[in-house]
């Protein structure tokens, strides 16, 4: 383990390592994402040299795509239950898809932080040093990524990118939150396939369809059962020590009322409920949403 300025980081030379790196990532709420690049003049393309990931948890790895190679994080990109911010993502997604990734569930920053702040530039220095007063040193982003070995000054840079993107997102969506704004900015956000970020695959590998989401209104009755959820919601996220929107939104809330799904099953069809939130969540909401749950036992 290195440090970068105030964080630790591991870089992954070696596929096992990377597979054993990243395996705390699997129940992750959020990721943080970034990619170091290098130019192919032959191939005219941006090739992926690094793909930095950072956790709420503190744990940031740094994947070496040249030695170790990527192929270990296919599942977690891959995965549309794996939020993932990153800034200016839209570049990244490129870069991914370029080393023949499928990527789901990346949240743009630069486009919330154009939502969100008012600011002259929205580079991820600017917006780092407005919330944070945390200076990022760009000199190494235009360094020669290609060649090895890399110097732990550019490991630093590559490792502390990474963790910034995540904590911009988390600022950002608490900002938006606060605003009322934060379902509707998430979903501007969005990059990649049309879904709401948390789908499942089916047995196939191909992604479940889902039924249409349909709010309306919601009756006496429904109110009752979206205020026991989120008494339920927000006492987990106090045990879990996360914000309550990382539990589920509460769009999630007020689709589960009006459906009132029976089985594990069939919280596949609600809203903002993909594979792992079910497996996480899923018998607690099912209780909450039939009235059968004690919300001081499930927190």
């Amino acid at each position: 383990m290195v440090m970068a300025s105030s964080i630790s980081y591991q870089y992954v030379i070696d596929p096992d390592d990377a597979r054993a790196a990243l395996a705390p990532f699997a129940d992750q709420p959020v990721i943080g994402l970034d990619t170091e690049t290098y130019w192919d003049y032959a191939a005219r393309q941006n090739r992926l040299s690094l793909l930095q990931l950072a956790a709420p948890t503190g744990e940031v790895v740094v994947i070496d795509a040249l030695t170790a190679g990527v192929e270990e994080a296919r599942a977690l990109i891959a995965n549309p239950a794996a939020t993932m911010a990153a800034h200016n993502a839209r570049f990244d997604e490129g870069v991914l898809c370029g080393a023949g990734f499928e990527v789901a569930g990346l949240i743009d920053t630069l486009r919330l932080a154009r939502r969100a702040l008012r600011l002259r530039s929205f580079s991820l220095a600017s917006v780092s040093e407005h919330l944070f007063g945390v200076a990022l040193d760009k000199t190494h982003q235009q360094s020669d990524w290609r060649r090895r070995p890399l110097s732990r000054a550019q490991l630093d840079y590559a490792a502390l990118d990474a963790q910034i993107a995540l904590r911009v997102y988390q600022e950002l969506s608490s900002k938006l939150e606060e605003a009322g704004r934060l379902e509707e900015e998430l979903r501007r956000a969005k990059i990649g396939p049309p879904e709401d970020g948390d789908g499942i695959f089916n047995r196939a590998g191909g992604r479940s369809k889902r039924q249409p989401v349909e709010l309306r209104p919601l009756t006496a009755e429904e109110r009752q059962v979206v205020e026991r959820l989120k008494r339920w919601r927000k006492q987990t996220a106090e045990h879990e020590r996360v914000p309550v929107y990382l539990i589920c939104h509460d769009r999630t809330l007020e689709h589960l009322a009006i459906v009132r799904p029976g089985t594990v099953e069939e919280l596949a069809n609600i809203f903002g409920l993909g594979a792992v939130r079910i497996a996480k969540y899923g018998l607690e909401l099912l209780s909450q949403v039939h009235g059968s749950g004690d919300t001081n036992a499930s927190a």
